[in-house]
């Protein structure tokens, strides 16, 4: 949580060039909160693979649209 605040708080200071990254990756970061939130309830281990498997593409695509906002 601490870490997400550090992240709006930097986006904030940050001259927004590209505001539809930039909304892209709010929604990253929410679908990825959400994601961890299934993992910790979930005790089926396919579903865990899953959903593991899905944090690891939400993390590419946020490294992505960094990498877009940093440019």
């Amino acid at each position: 949580m601490e870490e997400l605040e550090r992240e709006r708080a930097k986006a904030q200071v940050r001259d927004v060039r590209d505001p539809e990254a930039l909304r892209q990756l709010e929604s990253l970061r929410l679908a990825r909160t959400e994601l961890e939130r299934q993992f910790s309830a979930t005790s089926h281990e396919r579903r865990r693979d899953q959903i593991g498997q899905a944090m690891a593409e939400i993390d590419r695509r946020m490294a992505e649209t960094s990498s877009l906002l940093e440019a």
